[in-house]
This record gives C-alpha cells, structure tokens and sequence, in this order.
C-alpha cells in the first residue's frame, strides 16, 4: 500500500473526510508521507533576482513530524503561495 502524500492529507482534512486524530494515528503507522512534492515558489528580491523561500526542519534525521511541524510546515506553504509564483518572470 502507498503512502498518501501531505497534500492529499490536507485536502482529506478540509474535505472533512479526515480527522485530525485520524491522520495522527496513520502517521504514526507510517501511511502518510512526511515530505510534500510541490512546485518550486519563486519570489523577487529588491534587486531583480530570483530566489525560492525554504522551510527546514535542522536535525529530523528521519524522524517523524509532529502535528505542530504539520501545522507549521502547511501554514509556511500558504504563506509562500501567497507571496511567491511558481514561475520566474511571471
């Protein structure tokens, strides 16, 4: 059986057809992904360049996420989504 990705996961929770207990419980199970596979974000600095804003976990060395990482990590995203393209120069 694959793992569902967080994405999936967070569209399952919005969806309300899962629970936050649930989704606790099937990352404790290892059913759920810890790494999203999103698009790289772009956004431009003062002087013109390009650079892609990066959230990073220091030290998980395989870890398991907690629900408070999830939390962070999906608010970081919608933050980025928000702010940034998904192409340079656009």
């Amino acid at each position: 059986m694959g793992k569902l990705t967080e994405n999936q996961v967070q569209e399952l929770l919005k969806s309300n057809v899962l629970t936050e207990k649930t989704v606790g419980e099937m990352q404790e199970k290892g059913l759920v992904s810890t790494t999203s596979r999103t698009n790289k974000r772009y956004l431009k600095t003062a002087s013109g360049s390009w650079v892609s804003p990066q959230l990073y976990f220091q030290g998980l060395k395989g870890n398991k996420y907690s629900k408070e990482m999830t939390e962070l990590k999906n608010k970081f995203n919608d933050l980025a989504n928000k702010y940034t393209t998904d192409n340079k120069g656009t």
